[in-house]
């Protein structure tokens, strides 16, 4: 059956990326076990358990993540793929966060704060991961929010950084009930109105703005800073 094929090369690259891992450390050989789970992994949500729940595979992505962290922005961008994808199922994600998701992707942002592609690909990750009351509390606790709005103000004229940043400021920022406002600092505030500025046009970029300066308002000590 298909599902069993799938099943079958998800064992068959798992086992080759531990063993690449521990042993030859190829930076080919990873990029295409982890480019063959990016595609498995988003074929279907059984994919996406196997990939999380069995064999070490999920392990051996954040292990090759932080053997290339210095070496390949091109592991990194999509080994950040491959966690937006696992992360896709809102059940999923606190998996993803719990199994160190959110660090190895931070890791990969703060080592290439210049590469578009890989920021582009990490922040649409911690956008999903940013929605589960696990991961928000993860995230907030690894520094995300100053993180998050450094990279907004080194990629300004990129509008899909500055909208994925934008959403990523307001969910860290309020809890789901809504009874807890984060208290934010001037360069949180600042990276946002920046988007808005350096994208007059960009309806997309103005709504994420929007709805962050709203999330943040509910909170006293934010609205002076606003």
């Amino acid at each position: 059956t298909a599902a069993g094929a799938d099943a079958e090369a998800i064992d068959t690259v798992t086992q080759a990326l531990i063993h690449d891992n521990a042993t030859s450390m190829s930076m080919a050989l990873a990029l295409f076990c982890l480019t063959t789970l990016w595609v498995l992994a988003r074929k279907s949500d059984e994919n996406k358990r196997k990939i999380i729940f069995e064999d070490s595979t999920f392990d051996a992505i954040i292990e090759a993540m932080q053997i290339y962290r210095e070496r390949s922005a091109e592991i990194q961008t999509r080994a950040c793929g491959v966690l937006w994808s696992l992360s896709m199922d809102p059940n999923d994600r606190k998996h993803v966060a719990q199994g160190g998701g959110c660090d190895a992707i931070l890791n990969a942002m703060l080592v290439h704060m210049d590469d578009v592609a890989l920021q582009v690909m990490a922040l649409g990750a911690l956008k999903v991961l940013s929605f589960d009351n696990i991961g928000k509390s993860t995230l907030r606790s690894l520094g995300t929010l100053s993180i998050v709005a450094d990279i907004m103000q080194k990629q300004v004229r990129n509008p899909t950084i500055q909208s994925e940043g934008c959403v990523i400021l307001g969910n860290l920022a309020v809890d789901n009930a809504n009874h807890f406002v984060a208290p934010v600092t001037e360069k949180e505030v600042d990276a946002v109105i920046r988007g808005i500025l350096a994208h007059p046009d960009s309806l997309e970029v103005h709504e994420a703005a929007c709805f962050t300066l709203m999330s943040l308002a509910s909170s006293a000590v934010n609205v002076e800073l606003i």
